[in-house]
């Protein structure tokens, strides 16, 4: 009797054991299969918002695309309006003194007459080579470069045009070590002839002018040109690069030389700096790669 009642106790613990498994594996089942519902549930929202960003990122191009071709339309509004308005005062002014020459008696008269048309004329053609090196920056004709000698270079045929500044002391610090970089030495001669002459023009009173090579952390060379003169505003920090955007009075500036400057650089895979204190004066930095495998596509 005693064999045959723990047989039937381990017998009711069997089926205690395989009920207790049953409802083990229905319960693993239940959980399971409102895992697999939530998941499903959580694809399909992830799917939707997957739908609904490329949506979105669908519109934001497509409102790119308008922005940039208003941009464009902008652009060419304000690239007109300064052409007009460069060429108006230069014109009116010719004329004038077209008309005061056929009128003038005295040689003398003839004479400055003439001469003021000279000089409007060279103006007129400034503006007219700064938009159209703005609007044609070619294709970087790659080479090594001795940045120093391009300096000194650049700093024989600046020589004549500083002398027109009063009391301008122009120097060039040189990093007799610097290796040789890769670019366009036509670009970077005349990005450097703009911040030079920008420098100068930002000393109405005269100061030092300081064109500076070296190097940073062995990756970049750099030419950085300094001046004593009137610097830059805060607020107009972040629009100097602008095309059209000038600080300098009427007559005076295109608002391209910058912006010039800044994509001659870029396209020789540089990049430009600039540091400056209101009334203290600038420092604006090229930066070009010592090794320099390929140019950017910013002229295309």
């Amino acid at each position: 009797m005693d064999e045959n009642e723990q047989l039937r106790r381990r017998i009711r613990e069997l089926e205690i054991e395989l009920e207790d498994a049953k409802n083990l594996s229905l319960a693993r089942e239940r959980l399971l299969v409102a895992n697999i519902q939530e998941l499903n549930e959580s694809y399909n929202a992830l799917r939707n918002k997957v739908r609904e960003i490329r949506d979105r990122d669908k519109r934001i191009h497509d409102v790119t695309d308008m922005l940039t071709r208003a941009n464009r339309l902008s652009a060419l509004g304000e690239l007109a309006a300064s052409i007009a308005h460069e060429i108006k005062n230069p014109l009116i002014a010719i004329q004038g003194f077209a008309r005061r020459i056929a009128q003038a008696r005295e040689h003398e008269k003839v004479e400055a007459h003439a001469k003021f048309i000279e000089s409007e004329a060279e103006r007129l053609s400034t503006v007219l080579a700064k938009l159209l090196d703005f609007s044609r920056v070619s294709e970087p004709k790659r080479e090594c470069l001795d940045l120093n000698r391009l300096v000194e270079d650049t700093a024989l045929f600046l020589e004549h045009h500083l002398t027109r500044f009063k009391q301008v002391d122009f120097r060039i610090e040189k990093d007799e070590t610097l290796a040789t970089v890769c670019g366009d030495r036509v670009h970077l001669q005349q990005s450097l002839v703009n911040l030079v002459m920008n420098a100068a023009q930002a000393m109405p009173e005269g100061g030092r002018l300081v064109v500076t090579t070296g190097r940073r952390d062995n990756t970049y060379a750099f030419i950085a040109v300094a001046d004593k003169g009137i610097g830059i505003r805060r607020e107009d920090m972040g629009k100097i690069f602008e095309s059209f955007f000038t600080t300098k009075r009427e007559g005076e500036g295109t608002g391209l030389g910058l912006s010039l400057v800044k994509r001659l650089v870029e396209a020789n895979g540089g990049k430009i700096e600039v540091e400056s204190k209101e009334g203290e004066g600038s420092t604006f930095t090229l930066l070009l790669p010592f090794n320099q495998t390929s140019f950017s596509d910013t002229t295309k």
